[in-house]
């Protein structure tokens, strides 16, 4: 279902971007409870007032497989246990500074779903900037291999994203804060997949790209999924 934003509020990209409501899709890849448990860690927003700002996507079954594997060590389950607000870190900078020594994908993934508008956008950020480093890895073939199948998964995940949150927001601060966020994850679309897609405007901030070029964007996005 597509929910239309008031055209006077928006530009006009936003008026014809995709905003649908994020959908629950069903996972067996991993039990129901293992899901439950991830949504209320990653959403509970009792007793805040964030309603300004879109629902985050929920991560993909393919990402919460991943994360249920790396909770399996004891330090990554700490971190992303409080990552809930009952532990007063909204920011989540202990997670942060772990994702950056440790290089964790899935943990910076699953804080890309985080109900604080400010962690989603440094979880993306922290996503960016495990694929920039790919040149200093070394690996082996096998370990090669993995780090393939998360770029993979990160892409289809902010993807989902694009077709699943609006563009833009009105307000002041809410939207200022809301289109870096969707930069954010164009920019690094962009560098997963080797594309470059400039955006028009405010280049610190404002998303500003016609409807036809974010389109394109999109399908240039999805061909790479299928090289």
């Amino acid at each position: 279902m597509k929910i239309m934003l008031p055209a006077l509020l928006l530009p006009i990209l936003v008026a014809c971007a995709n905003a649908e409501v994020p959908q629950k899709e069903s996972c067996d890849q991993v039990p129901e409870a293992f899901v439950a448990y991830v949504t209320r860690t990653l959403s509970d927003t009792t007793g805040r007032f964030f309603n300004d700002y879109p629902t985050p996507t929920p991560l993909t079954c393919e990402l919460l497989g991943m994360l249920q594997e790396e909770l399996k060590d004891d330090s990554v389950r700490y971190h992303f246990e409080h990552m809930h607000q009952r532990y007063g870190d909204p920011r989540a900078l202990a997670a942060f500074t772990f994702i950056e020594r440790h290089t964790d994908f899935a943990l910076a993934m699953a804080l890309t779903t985080h109900w604080n508008p400010d962690t989603r956008i440094e979880a993306v950020r922290a996503v960016h900037n495990y694929r920039r480093i790919r040149p200093k890895v070394c690996a082996t073939k096998e370990h090669y291999a993995q780090l393939e199948e998360q770029d993979r998964a990160a892409v289809r995940c902010f993807i989902r994203v694009l077709e699943t949150t609006p563009l833009s927001i009105p307000g002041s601060e809410n939207s200022t804060i809301h289109d870096i966020y969707i930069r954010e994850v164009m920019e690094s679309l962009d560098l997963f997949t080797g594309y470059t897609h400039v955006l028009e405007g405010d280049q610190r901030m404002r998303v500003d790209m016609s409807e036809q070029r974010f389109e394109q964007a999109m399908e240039d996005w999805r061909n790479w999924l299928k090289q």
